[in-house]
């Protein structure tokens, strides 16, 4: 009885030794597949699309104030910072409120939408100007603007889906991210990035492999069953099978309570 217990043990344990193998040897087979922004070329971000986000403006809100000699508008609903400020002239006051009895005026945020995609990886921006407009327009010049941020604030980064809210470290150490926020005095937004990298021989066996495009093959069942023991793999099933290990424990301790 004593050495079928040994053996059932053995047997237990061996997927757990092979998942500790499989780790051991990350640095040596596992490929890098990350997405480095210090590759992007600036010239092939791409504008998507432009949509605008309408809020309501009442007349009472807007103060009127004397500068340089000229006549402005402020809303002074509008954010505290001065670049956040609708500012209308005597000419565009006077278009949105014609006459006395026209309360309200509608404005404007607009929203750009960016893409950039290489056989290396792709970015998807998102970014809302903070200062509205009146009018369904946009300025060439802001959408340069923000391809030139864009460019900037990915050209030290590292991509991979890792998810949004996360901050990964690869098994060089590198911190990789998936969710990069914007925020100036002029705009705010998001970049999204990640990894379009094919895997290598070896990659699904880790536990980044869902974090980069993964290809269908068939694999050693074994093998494929030991990787998700890793506690640190998606769907990992480790707490599953530490459960039954400490189960087939206690049921063994309480069968032998009875026979005695």
């Amino acid at each position: 009885m004593v050495k079928y217990y040994i053996i059932i043990g053995i047997i237990y344990t061996i997927p757990y030794i092979v998942t500790i193998v499989i780790s051991g040897l990350r640095k040596k087979l596992e490929t890098d597949r990350n997405f480095y922004g210090k590759t992007i070329d600036i010239q092939k971000i791409e504008l998507t699309n432009v949509s605008y986000k309408k809020f309501e403006i009442a007349r009472n809100n807007i103060k009127k104030y004397t500068e340089m000699g000229g006549i402005k508008y402020v809303y002074d609903r509008s954010y505290d910072f001065e670049d956040e400020r609708l500012l209308l002239s005597e000419k565009e006051y006077q278009k949105c409120f014609p006459d006395k009895f026209v309360k309200t005026t509608v404005a404007y945020y607009i929203i750009f939408e960016f893409s950039y995609e290489t056989d290396h990886g792709k970015i998807k921006a998102k970014i809302t100007l903070t200062k509205p407009v009146i009018e369904k327009t946009y300025n060439d010049k802001d959408v340069e603007e923000i391809k030139k941020l864009i460019y900037e604030e990915c050209s030290n980064k590292i991509f991979a889906n890792v998810g949004t809210e996360s901050k990964y470290k690869d098994y060089k150490g590198q911190e990789v991210i998936h969710s990069l926020p914007i925020r100036t005095s002029t705009l705010e937004g998001e970049i999204i990035g990640e990894s379009n990298k094919r895997p290598g021989q070896y990659d699904w066996m880790f536990s980044d492999s869902s974090w980069y495009p993964e290809e269908a093959k068939k694999r050693n069942r074994f093998l494929s069953f030991c990787t998700y023991l890793n506690p640190n793999k998606r769907n990992s099933i480790f707490l599953s099978y530490f459960t039954i290990g400490i189960l087939g424990i206690i049921i063994n301790w309480m069968f032998n309570l009875i026979i005695k």
